[in-house]
């Protein structure tokens, strides 16, 4: 998998857009990126794909909420709502940029909850709906990111949400933003090492220099996939392995990382289990 991913623009966006988000054709697949209405960014209401209201129009609104502050390394769970009377039909795109509007840390998609990264997965910098909910008046998803495993400072959250009208077309569909701000919290919080369908047991050398170990335990036999993301949340290392039901002796080859603190996420199943990983030259 690429390790830097491109959001698409201009007037392909827009077909993407309105493919995507609208009418009875937008639970096919999620917004595209850059619609959130993020610096540099436009939303699904300007860029055209949405028209025939204003943005943020009266009526209605978007809200992200979660905790007051990050920890780094820690996984962060918030809550996005949309809502305006009479809607039929919700959607929403998000992301999250650092002071300098750079994308930091990872978004993991939580089971259940009908999430998806954006351009049908390949675009990991913005989370999406997976598919659009057919529901009056509002909707409400459960995100989680994951924080860079060193301090960034404060973070920014933009989302914007589509409170559509069901009539399968572009017009008269509602598009509202919100932004939350959170600051870096100190301290380290730390996690339960059991999750399932996945337990890690161990991870070593710690730090580690050319190669790392993971001894895990899986419920069930399936792709294991190791990410490795570098202190400003960039992605460096994405591994998938074949994991047998039992015990599995997982080895990734670090010798390419240049010394620093990394954030270490194995995922299965959706389920995943995060920690900071120092590395040593």
């Amino acid at each position: 998998m690429s390790k830097k991913f491109t959001a698409v623009f201009g007037s392909v966006t827009s077909v993407l857009c309105l493919l995507l988000l609208t009418g009875a054709i937008v639970n096919s697949g999620g917004a595209p990126s850059g619609r959130t209405g993020a610096p540099g960014a436009l939303t699904c209401a300007d860029s055209g794909c949405h028209g025939g209201n204003a943005l943020n129009a009266d009526g209605g609104s978007a809200t992200i909420t979660g905790p007051s502050a990050y920890t780094p390394g820690t996984p962060v769970d918030l809550t996005l709502r949309v809502e305006r009377a009479g809607a039929a039909r919700f959607g929403f795109s998000v992301t999250v940029q650092d002071q300098n509007n750079a994308m930091v840390g990872a978004w993991e998609l939580v089971n259940g909850e009908g999430t998806a990264f954006s351009e049908f997965g390949a675009d990991l910098t913005h989370l999406t709906h997976a598919p659009a909910v057919n529901v009056t008046d509002e909707h409400t998803w459960q995100l989680r990111w994951i924080p860079p495993a060193q301090d960034v400072g404060p973070v920014s959250f933009f989302a914007a949400g589509n409170a559509a009208n069901g009539a399968q077309g572009s017009n008269g569909d509602f598009i509202y933003t919100t932004v939350l701000n959170l600051p870096a919290a100190a301290g380290v919080n730390s996690e339960s090492w059991q999750i399932m369908p996945l337990t890690v047991d161990a991870i070593y050398p710690v730090p580690t220099a050319d190669e790392l170990r993971l001894d895990v335990v899986a419920d069930a036999a399936g792709p294991v996939v190791v990410h490795l993301y570098d202190a400003t949340g960039r992605s460096q290392i994405i591994e998938t392995r074949q994991a047998s039901m039992g015990a599995n002796s997982l080895r990734i080859d670090t010798s390419k990382l240049a010394a620093g603190t990394y954030l270490w996420r194995v995922v299965m199943k959706g389920h995943s289990r995060t920690g900071v990983l120092p590395v040593a030259r």
